[in-house]
């Protein structure tokens, strides 16, 4: 009886909060029906690229709305993985329309990169004589990078009109020793050279190309266009 008593108070917190309040609302019965609208069968997107079609069925829902029945079947099966309606074949074919398109660029850079200078851009031929040039040759390996000559000359500046022809050149008039000699260029630097360029064979209006080379390295090349005003 001792026992019973004890087992009936521990349980009556749990029979209390069972209890409903007085004045509260019933709870409502969960609904036993559910709308036809529930039961859809969403057709999958056609268009997907990862979409296959493996199994076409057609299904019609009673007057009740609580059964599907089956009205039409119609099964479709690649007979082999090269198949045009295989899963790797539609999937390899998405990508590559995907990045037809794209171009990746050259991720590596060139060996050197060669700039050529001039100062001023505009210039009138009855104010300039000369125009100052800046030719550079940077080394964008990782590496140290060597450049042997047989004389002490160790670039040259052609200044050629329109249809090629040079007007001008800059070594010309210039005398250079019998002297074999090495240029070092450490990685990430470059060599600079600031030379001046004659403009007396020009002519106003007339367009001319300026190129400057390391001698003996006819990789190392850079030209920019100018055009003198009178």
């Amino acid at each position: 009886m001792k026992c019973f008593a004890i087992l009936l108070a521990m349980a009556a917190p749990g029979i209390l909060l069972a209890q409903q309040e007085p004045g509260a609302k019933p709870s409502p019965k969960p609904a036993m029906s559910y709308p036809p609208a529930a039961f859809a069968v969403q057709a999958p997107d056609e268009g997907s690229p990862f979409f296959a079609e493996r199994q076409s069925a057609k299904f019609a829902m009673s007057q009740e709305g609580q059964s599907l029945r089956e009205v039409d079947t119609v099964a479709v099966f690649p007979k082999s993985k090269d198949s045009p309606d295989s899963v790797t074949t539609i999937f390899t074919r998405f990508f590559t329309d995907m990045f037809a398109s794209v171009k990746v660029g050259r991720l590596r850079l060139e060996k050197t990169t060669q700039n050529l200078g001039v100062e001023p851009a505009e210039f009138s031929l009855s104010e300039r004589r000369e125009l100052d040039t800046t030719y550079s040759v940077r080394n964008n390996t990782k590496k140290l990078m060597r450049l042997d000559f047989n004389t002490t000359q160790r670039i040259d500046i052609l200044t050629s009109d329109a249809s090629g022809k040079v007007i001008e050149k800059w070594s010309e008039d210039r005398a250079f020793q019998l002297q074999e000699g090495i240029v070092i260029i450490n990685p990430r630097e470059r060599i600079e050279y600031s030379e001046k360029v004659a403009t007396r064979e020009m002519k106003p209006s007339e367009a001319y190309t300026i190129k400057a080379d390391v001698v003996g390295y006819p990789d190392y090349t850079a030209t920019t266009t100018v055009t003198p005003s009178p």
